[in-house]
């Protein structure tokens, strides 16, 4: 402590030094110790369908008419044993056929097979299992009989998740379609009873942010409470000259928030929310300002505290990048807004203040989460400002206000009387949401971008954003050159999916050509988003294609003009009768099928062992002579962390290459 009062006074940068490596010092051994404490045990491999049974935690109800049930205190029959280290403690499971609606609490049985977090589709995609492992959930499963109830709960098993369902399913009950299940994700966070197309909508429109509880929702119903209850007390002139009726409404806001937290499900998004709105009206309360670049770091100290590895999730980055911009804008541009909207006190001024300001805070939010966007979505959405100008004002002055006095009606058994002018609400929000989604050119696919350009754009901003001296300016450049080089990534040559089913080319066209589209929906819509494609196609393999040849055996593929291969043959291997012929010609050998052979012609030589052990292959092919060929793994970017470990090789490959 005392170092740090003298650096601080004498040596004030290398103070900042010394709290910058204290604080990263701190986030990795928080990491490291939630990674320790939690340990989720994970199933190593697939399982045959057997006859489980489990206490329901978690129930989502889609659209469709399927359930996901989470399940813990399990009990697993038949002749397959699990191992203490890889028997699942929770594990979730995807339901086609149902009886009755299972609550959690309630004991259930089902047949259903199992199987390990997915590993990311491709190297460097996101990895689902990671969130998984942090969720507790050691295994999926799906069940192919229908799911019986063998023993009621009491309903004292988990309170809060049994009740956000029951309101979940009585306002759908009660408001039919899309409304009643956008209601109820406003609401309860329970958003699986949405319809793709109005999910896929609110996306292409810049309007997705409504559909997750955030700050925006957290705010707005806070303030609504806030509004409504200081307007009561005010009615009071006794109240109003004697006593603080202004921080008694910040209180009451703070619980109402308190009670959405709980009916939202407490997920780390809307938990930093609250957040936020504590650390806001606690600042009301104290006569303090309310909002500050201190307590938005204080906010995200805290979370990262909770649950570090929220870090690394869209939502976290996406709201706080949100959050910082909006605050460094309105920093510098509040006293202009102050002294206009005291200048002039008419309606059509304040109107316009008040939509500029929306076009301003629509504006700043969209460039802030923008390069996020890209990176993890690669999707651009362009007409995000008309969307938000026409949805915003809707959600802040009919459809949260609705929503509280729903909350104030739901306990007794009223709250069909603020559902039905909710309705009218989100029903116009929708409508607003897919007419704009139609526009041609709503939105852009881009293809990705890699990892060093979203952390120099990240720097370079909070560089210039948070510093108040003047090498703030040095943040520029370097945000500069982020933008640059996010367009100037080169997707993979080739991509092999983790099971060696799959392999994509990028075709002359820049776009990625599937050898089928048989093998999983998922990998194939993760590539062609990858490569900022609505869908990938299959080559044909046949004349009409001059780069690439196939028969039943195979294919010879030929890389287009940039690369140094460009005269070269790649083989890609379908089956072992093809070795024996390809292994002499080809530079590069891609083999679905083990190569237990020489190919002395190849400078390498990637067979189905390789898949096995290192899961998916993404391959850059060199531009100029002399250069390697650039290889990565899913194995390789996972790491051997508690989530991957990696597989052991405990048979080595025969050299295949002279």
């Amino acid at each position: 402590m005392s170092l740090a009062i003298i650096l601080h006074k004498r040596y004030f940068l290398f103070f900042l030094i010394l709290i910058s490596f204290s604080l990263v010092a701190g986030g990795f051994s928080g990491a490291a110790l939630k990674s320790h404490l939690l340990a989720t045990p994970t199933l190593d491999k697939k399982t045959f369908p057997q006859k489980v049974q489990g206490q329901v935690v978690q129930v989502r109800h889609y659209d469709d008419g399927k359930l996901h049930v989470v399940l813990e205190k399990l009990e697993f029959f038949g002749n397959l044993a699990f191992p203490g280290p890889s028997r699942p403690e929770k594990i979730r499971i995807r339901v086609n056929k149902y009886e009755v609606l299972p609550y959690p609490g309630d004991r259930v049985q089902v047949r259903a097979g199992l199987s390990p977090p997915p590993p990311p589709t491709m190297p460097g995609d996101y990895d689902y299992g990671r969130k998984l492992w942090f969720d507790g959930i050691g295994a999926l499963g799906y069940a192919i009989s229908p799911l019986e109830i063998i023993k009621e709960g009491t309903g004292r098993e988990n309170i809060i998740e049994r009740l956000r369902l029951n309101i979940s399913e009585g306002i759908r009950g009660q408001v039919i379609g899309d409304k009643g299940a956008l209601a109820a994700a406003l609401i309860t966070g329970k958003r699986d009873g949405l319809s793709d197309k109005v999910v896929l909508a609110m996306q292409n429109s810049g309007l997705a942010h409504l559909l997750a509880i955030s700050g925006l929702h957290m705010g707005l119903l806070c303030g609504s409470a806030f509004f409504f209850i200081r307007f009561l007390l005010s009615r009071s002139a006794h109240l109003t000259l004697y006593y603080p009726i202004k921080k008694w409404a910040a209180v009451a806001a703070l619980v109402a928030g308190a009670i959405y937290l709980g009916l939202s499900g407490g997920s780390v998004p809307t938990l930093r929310a609250y957040v936020m709105v504590f650390i806001v009206f606690v600042g009301i309360a104290a006569d303090r300002r309310a909002i500050s670049l201190r307590l938005v770091a204080l906010a995200a100290m805290l979370i990262l505290l909770i649950s570090p590895e929220i870090l690394l999730s869209v939502s976290f980055q996406m709201s706080f990048a949100a959050v910082v911009a909006l605050v460094v804008v309105y920093e510098k541009i509040t006293p202009w807004f102050v002294a206009q909207a005291a200048g002039n006190n008419s309606l059509i001024r304040k109107t316009g203040l008040y939509l500029g300001g929306i076009l301003l805070t629509t504006l700043v939010a969209e460039l802030a989460i923008a390069p996020f966007a890209l990176f993890h979505f690669n999707k651009l959405v362009q007409m995000g400002l008309l969307a938000n100008l026409i949805a915003m004002p809707i959600m802040a002055f009919w459809v949260m206000p609705w929503i509280v006095v729903t909350l104030v009606l739901l306990p007794f058994g009223l709250e069909i009387i603020a559902l039905i002018p909710l309705s009218w609400g989100l029903e116009a929000m929708m409508y607003s949401a897919q007419t704009i989604s139609d526009f041609p050119g709503s939105y852009r696919l881009l293809p990705a971008m890699g990892l060093t350009p979203l952390i120099l754009m990240v720097v370079g901003f909070l560089w210039f954003g948070l510093w108040r001296l003047r090498w703030k300016f040095l943040g520029l450049p370097v945000l500069i050159a982020g933008i640059i080089m996010a367009f100037m990534n080169r997707q993979p040559d080739i991509l092999v999916d983790n099971g060696g089913r799959l392999i994509g080319v990028r075709s002359a066209e820049g776009d990625i050509m599937l050898s089928s589209l048989r093998p999983s929906r998922i990998t194939r819509a993760r590539w062609a988003q990858n490569f900022g494609q609505e869908k990938a196609k299959k080559w044909s393999g046949k004349d009409d294609e001059e780069w690439i040849k196939c028969d039943g055996l195979g294919c010879l593929y030929r890389p287009i003009e940039d690369t140094s291969l460009s005269n070269s043959l790649i083989a890609l291997i379908r089956h072992e009768r093809a070795l024996s012929e390809d292994c002499q010609t080809a530079e590069i050998i891609i083999s679905l099928v083990p190569v237990e052979i020489a190919c002395p012609s190849a400078r390498l030589v990637i067979d189905r062992w390789d898949f096995y052990y290192q899961g998916g292959h993404a391959l850059w092919l060199p531009r100029r002579q002399g250069e390697a060929i650039r290889v990565e793994t899913v194995a390789g970017t996972r790491g051997d962390r508690p989530w991957s470990p990696m597989k052991k090789r405990i048979w080595k490959k025969p050299e295949t290459s002279g």
